[in-house]
């Protein structure tokens, strides 16, 4: 059997997941399978990337992934860092939301969009009276038809009301997708909350059910489920890092993304050209970039594909890392953080007090903030120059959280276009990129741009296109 070389494009968390797993696959079943990862950056991992300076962990992405899709975890395990994943500290699991000038805790139970615990509910300041009153009326409203997409804005006044929208729904969406409610799907975004209206009629009722389920988890906490939350003792550079150990730094080069691609026939290799001049003869491509970076290198051997593919709409977000006395600021932050809407005009549309959140990021009396800017409502704020950006967080850290020292250190780290958005309609502009996929015989298409923006996610579609490649060119099914 003939050696067969696959060329992996881009070298994230979905590239490196593939390639580990086409490894792990050649390993189990003795398939002679060269693999070879490209990427124009100067380091592997993609968006993920952790830091340490003095005695601090910087995450300048994604800081966490979420134990109830398993995929990461097991992903971990295998790797054989699983004695490193820890979990959030829990006396801190609660989210604070700005408003009017001030930082107000979600009340307990709150999950993301909806109260569960009424009493609590009913005592914060957060809504006003009308507010309230509208919310509860969330438990007698009909549910709308199953599998009917509509976006998040039009779900969350449906059932809750414009206010739940303007003070929790567009802050709380902002701070997972940095998008607009008004454009994403409910199916594709927040699909428990269609669920939860399918299988109970009430999104509020489904919830105190889950909740007496599960033993009021919920009760406990207001915002995400922080208790699903996992990060690594070093950051989540530990598993990109584990990733690359396990493909071979031989096997994924760097500074080298693909220029050009070519191909004769169905039936032919793909002839690559990557950016210092190699030459590359692949039996089965994968793109693990953002479905934009794909369209233009796929715009002349698969035009239709690539018109499909430019369809996907991105976002930008900027991460900066302050690092602080805690003495100097005023809050007691006695939580994981707050998230800002949009009505309060701020550059900040989130932040994350890092040591509240996770151990070991921040030594001694320090504190570390990481600050979120951009997105749907904060595009202007993305184009300051760093300067700029940084006097405006700066004086809305002040305000918000009584900060007037100056940061011991900071850093910046721009993302553009980097979250892509899940529209109305996403589900059938991604059904229409796999029927144009089909046909191109060795063509694989992974990543957060299709079916799941979250780590564990992309791992999963990564590892199941990893095993559709096997399949392709072995005729060999996996067992999983």
């Amino acid at each position: 059997m003939s050696k067969k070389i696959v060329a992996v494009v881009g070298a994230g968390i979905s590239g490196l997941a593939f390639a580990n797993r086409l490894k792990e696959l050649s390993l189990q079943h003795a398939l002679p399978v060269d693999v070879r990862v490209f990427d124009s950056a100067a380091r592997a991992g993609g968006t993920v990337a952790t830091e340490a300076r003095d005695g601090f962990l910087l995450e300048k992405g994604p800081d966490a992934f979420i134990s109830e899709k398993p995929w990461a975890l097991e992903l971990a395990q295998k790797l054989g860092i699983e004695s490193q994943v820890i979990g959030t500290q829990e006396k801190n699991r609660r989210t604070f939301v700005a408003h009017r000038g001030k930082l107000h805790s979600l009340p307990e139970g709150f999950y993301l969009i909806a109260p569960k615990d009424i009493p609590s509910f009913l005592s914060t300041p957060l809504f006003s009276v009308k507010g309230k009153l509208r919310m509860m009326v969330e438990t007698v409203i009909p549910a709308s038809k199953v599998g009917e997409d509509e976006s998040v804005a039009d779900f969350i006044r449906r059932r809750f009301g414009s206010e739940t929208l303007e003070r929790v729904g567009q802050p709380m969406i902002a701070g997972v997708y940095s998008g607009d409610p008004e454009e994403l799907s409910i199916l594709h975004t927040m699909p428990s909350f269609k669920e939860l209206e399918a299988k109970h009629r009430s999104v509020i009722l489904g919830l105190q059910r889950r909740g007496k389920k599960e033993g009021n988890v919920l009760q406990k906490t207001s915002g995400p489920r922080y208790s699903l939350f996992l990060s690594f003792r070093r950051g989540m550079g530990a598993l990109t890092d584990a990733l690359v150990n396990r493909v071979g730094a031989a096997s994924i080069f760097l500074e080298d993304g693909i220029f050009s691609i070519q191909r004769e026939g169905t039936s032919q290799p793909w002839q690559l050209l990557s950016r210092k001049g190699e030459r590359i003869e692949a039996d089965a491509l994968c793109f693990a970039t953002p479905a934009r970076v794909t369209a233009q290198l796929l715009r002349e051997t698969a035009p239709d594909l690539s018109e499909k593919l430019s369809q996907i709409r991105y976002e930008s977000v900027t991460t900066l890392n302050l690092a602080y006395h805690a003495k100097s600021i005023g809050h007691a932050r006695d939580g994981f953080g707050f998230v800002v809407p949009a009505t309060e005009k701020r550059s900040l549309m989130a932040c994350t007090f890092a040591d509240r959140k996770f151990p070991g990021r921040a030594p001694g009396e320090k504190a570390l903030l990481r600050a979120f800017v951009g997105g749907a409502f904060g595009r202007r704020f993305f184009e300051m120059s760093d300067a700029d950006l940084l006097r405006a967080v700066r004086k809305d850290l002040g305000d918000l959280l009584g900060i007037r020292d100056e940061p011991l250190f900071w850093t910046l780290e721009r993302h553009p276009e980097a979250l892509p958005q899940y529209c109305v309609g996403h589900g059938e502009l991604v059904r229409g990129i796999e029927a144009q996929t089909r046909p191109v015989a060795g063509l694989f298409l992974t990543g957060s741009s299709y079916r799941g923006t979250g780590i564990p996610d992309c791992i999963h579609d990564a590892q199941n296109e990893a095993d559709r490649t096997v399949e392709y060119l072995f005729g060999l099914k996996s067992s999983g």
